[in-house]
């Protein structure tokens, strides 16, 4: 039992750092992040990208900046 959650925390752990490195590698990412920090996301590149796609989804922020504009 032991040896299966060293394993599974391995795993989890690999993931976070795989993921880490992408999110700092890619510049989609790097941004996305960037943003999401600030407090932007509608500001993100991904979620620009998915608005063309997908547009009745919507932030809710950024709806109601659209509307005061």
């Amino acid at each position: 039992m032991e040896k299966g959650a060293k394993a599974i925390i391995f795993i989890l752990l690999f993931a976070f750092v795989a993921g880490a490195l992408v999110i700092w590698q890619h510049p989609v990412f790097s941004e996305s992040w960037k943003a999401l920090r600030e407090g932007r996301p509608e500001a993100s590149p991904i979620w620009l990208s998915n608005a063309d796609y997908y547009p009745e989804i919507v932030l809710e922020g950024a709806e109601r900046r659209q509307r005061a504009e």
